[in-house]
């Protein structure tokens, strides 16, 4: 009987084992690719949650629209406001260590002694539910304040991240938002030049009909039209990827039609004059990644006072309540149940521990001033970047400015141009290339134009002031 029972517990520990076991799959041969299996390629919940988003794409989108969409929908402002939750977390966790610690506890003993005489042998078993305590009171070295400063300003650091997240995001959305519309307006300006290309090779092929041009400026005028839809052709690519990119900027697929609302309002031009002492001191203040790093690095010099507390000595106090059961083996012998309880204050003071305490605190000074390097040369690299965005949006203000006045003249030119092709006064060489630079100052315009928008939006993000309200809000407190 014992045999089969050995052989019986002997079966079920080896199914135990064999069923821990699953083997590694692993590719057949170096030049074959690995074929997974069915069950490695499930995990696809996070993309289908991506594809059912229910978005009201049906109406053309402001870019005050798109900005909405993008902050409930942008991967990047879910992470860091999980992040900025997590944080707001060790404030609470900080404050956990100063707080009562209650434990519930069941115990159970059993206890058999065989004396001579047996009169004083001993068997019985003793259990019985019970409670403990243990508080710290006080740490004499400031200890609870200095950790729950450092947690509260480790919160702080992912609140401004989360700000300066959402920034980002409102960049993003910005620059593709104008990238989509300059590249519809680049289609608009290649239709245009297509249609001027086929002005030219219809009057080359009237003047050849005529018997006053000839084949080889027809042919010229064709390869001009030919150019012309190569163009407009990498443009519509162009505008294909800039869609990707609006897609991608306010978080859905990349095949999803966005219909666009053009801007309100021209081109902004100048703000007023500025005292860029002022401006770059106001960025400082308003630069939510500037205040991370200044929360940061307020985190770090808490984390000092936290260190240097374990060199004074902290009040505890001790407790616990139990119920004991006590069950005899022996007839002639009780014992009745009965409650135990205690109570104690202890101080405890660490006054040598292979100087960890001493080198825990050396390591927080050196944390704090490696956060207040990292400050300073973030600080620095803040003033050099709200400097050279404003001065880029200045001078894409004024290359806007000379592009369209530019744009003008040669459009005028073409129209000379044209006229004169006609009146047999210049070659299709000389029309030909008014045509090319009319083109070129579309497409310089368009560019132009773009910049404007693109700098402005990174003049507002550089200096803090870039909302929902895009970069236009942004110019219009600069006006004040």
């Amino acid at each position: 009987m014992k045999f089969h029972v050995f052989k019986l517990f002997s079966l079920l520990a080896v199914g135990l084992l064999m069923a821990g076991c699953v083997s590694a799959p692993t590719p057949e041969s170096a030049d074959v690719p690995w074929a997974p299996p069915e069950s490695a390629q499930k995990n696809n919940d996070v993309w289908r949650a991506i594809r059912s988003q229910k978005i009201d794409f049906s109406r053309p989108l402001a870019l005050a629209d798109l900005a909405d969409i993008a902050l409930r929908n942008n991967p990047a402002s879910s992470k860091a406001w999980n992040d900025a939750r997590m944080a707001a977390e060790q404030v609470t966790h900080a404050q956990g260590y100063f707080m009562p610690e209650i434990k519930a506890i069941a115990s159970g003993s059993k206890q058999k002694t065989a004396a001579n005489p047996e009169a004083y042998d001993v068997d019985y078993t003793k259990y019985g539910p019970g409670l403990q305590v243990n508080y710290l009171i006080i740490n004499f070295g400031g200890g609870r304040r200095a950790a729950i400063e450092q947690a509260l300003q480790t919160v702080y650091a992912a609140d401004f991240s989360f700000n300066r997240s959402i920034q980002d995001i409102l960049l993003a959305v910005e620059t593709a938002y104008f990238g989509v519309i300059s590249a519809e307006a680049g289609i608009k300006a290649a239709d245009a030049s297509i249609k001027d290309a086929e002005k030219t090779l219809e009057v080359a092929r009237e003047r050849l009909k005529n018997g006053v041009g000839t084949e080889l400026e027809t042919l010229q005028a064709k390869a001009g039209y030919d150019q012309s839809l190569y163009s407009k052709a990498s443009v519509e690519g162009l505008y294909k990827i800039a869609c990707g990119a609006l897609a991608q900027a306010v978080g859905v697929p990349a095949d999803t039609r966005i219909k666009l609302a053009q801007p309100a309002g021209e081109v902004p031009g100048l703000p007023a004059e500025q005292d860029m002492k002022n401006l770059v001191d106001n960025a400082m203040q308003r630069r939510p990644d500037i205040a991370a790093l200044r929360a940061n690095l307020a985190a770090k010099q808490a984390a000092i006072r936290v260190a240097g507390a374990a060199y004074w000595p902290s009040l505890f106090l001790n407790g616990s309540l139990n119920q004991n059961y006590f069950d005899s083996e022996i007839e002639d012998r009780f014992q009745d149940d009965d409650w135990s309880y205690g109570g104690a204050l202890s101080l405890q003071w660490t006054l040598f521990d292979g100087l960890q305490n001493v080198s825990e605190k050396h390591m927080a000074v050196a944390d704090a001033e490696s956060a207040k390097a990292q400050l300073r040369q973030a600080e620095l690299a803040a003033s050099t970047d709200v400097w050279a965005r404003y001065y880029n949006y200045e001078t894409a203000v004024q290359k806007y400015k000379f592009s369209t006045a530019y744009l003008e003249s040669v459009s005028a030119t073409y129209d000379l141009a044209l006229d004169s092709y006609k009146a047999q006064l210049i070659s299709i060489l000389d029309l030909l290339n008014a045509e090319t630079q009319l083109a070129q100052a579309r497409m310089q315009n368009i560019t132009a134009r773009q910049d404007v928008f693109t700098a402005l939006a990174n003049m507002a993000y550089s200096t803090g002031l870039l909302g929902k309200g895009g970069s236009i809000e942004a110019w219009k407190t600069l006006q004040k």
